[in-house]
């Protein structure tokens, strides 16, 4: 388990300061290995990519990192980040890089730089076990539909929204964006919100830890979609790195050995970001 920061980009901002990260660098893969330390930011409220657990970050993306820090011969320190401000704290050098279940967008890529995908980010749509008025997709018409608020999944529906006006239907009733994911999910089971969307591979884990509580419905995107990590548009070097390694995880069998612990199965990805994205 990697050692959990308590900071919070925002309030925080002047305790974070005093991380010996400074500005952003050319070689940050350098100051990193000058520094001793790999400083990453992440939101630790996304089962199981990474959550808290008695006072420890855990789960899919804290197990590659741990990998990769020893590989380096540094060590981790995880900043525990709100989501709808993680990119602004990176060009803030609050952190090194970003690695907290991202999905590659066409948006964000503009932004930042991005590794090769190591885990599947398809949305689909969580409906309640006992929904019957949901069968496709087409019929989010005039429903309330909750996300997370800075997520891929808004932007997603936005797109899906869209098609239906299009095709003449209505859009949604409302739009419901929180703060974290569990929130939503909560708000599904006590009929504040008819739908959520989110990752496939996230929902997964939701549906095994809430056994007939609730099912999944595909079709609120044609595009297949990827988790990557991300860096700041100058650090290449590390990117590089950090793809090198991703490289051997999957070639050697380790991050298939991972995806089976975090998700119950495995996830096939490319190695090379997707020319198109959503």
């Amino acid at each position: 388990m990697l050692r959990r920061s308590l900071l919070k980009s925002g309030g925080a901002a002047g305790l974070l300061g005093l991380l010996p990260i400074g500005a952003a660098r050319a070689d940050t893969l350098d100051e990193v290995k000058k520094r001793g330390t790999l400083i990453v930011g992440t939101e630790a409220a996304y089962v199981p990519y990474e959550f808290v657990k008695d006072g420890e970050i855990i789960g899919y993306d804290p197990d590659i990192i741990a990998i990769m820090v020893k590989n380096l011969g540094v060590k981790a320190q995880l900043i525990d980040t709100a989501w709808n401000g993680i990119i602004p704290a990176l060009y803030a050098s609050k952190f090194d890089c970003i690695i907290s279940a991202m999905t590659i967008t066409g948006e964000r890529a503009q932004r930042v730089l991005f590794s090769m995908p190591y885990a599947d980010a398809s949305n689909v749509i969580l409906l309640r076990a006992d929904e019957s008025s949901i069968k496709t997709a087409a019929d989010l018409s005039g429903k309330t539909i909750g996300v997370q608020l800075g997520s891929a999944a808004a932007g997603i529906i936005k797109v899906f929204e869209a098609k239906l006006t299009a095709a003449g239907q209505p859009g949604y009733a409302e739009v419901k964006q929180y703060e974290h994911y569990p929130e939503a999910y909560q708000d599904l089971l006590n009929r504040r919100v008819d739908a959520v969307v989110n990752s496939k591979s996230t929902m997964m884990v939701v549906m095994r830890d809430a056994p007939g509580k609730f099912k999944m419905l595909d079709g609120i995107s044609d595009i297949t979609a990827y988790f990557g990590m991300a860096f700041r548009k100058e650090d290449g070097a590390l990117r590089d790195f950090v793809n090198t390694q991703l490289a051997q995880l999957k070639s050697d069998g380790t991050l298939a050995e991972l995806q089976r612990k975090w998700f119950g199965g495995t996830m096939d990805t490319p190695n090379t970001v997707p020319e198109v994205l959503p």
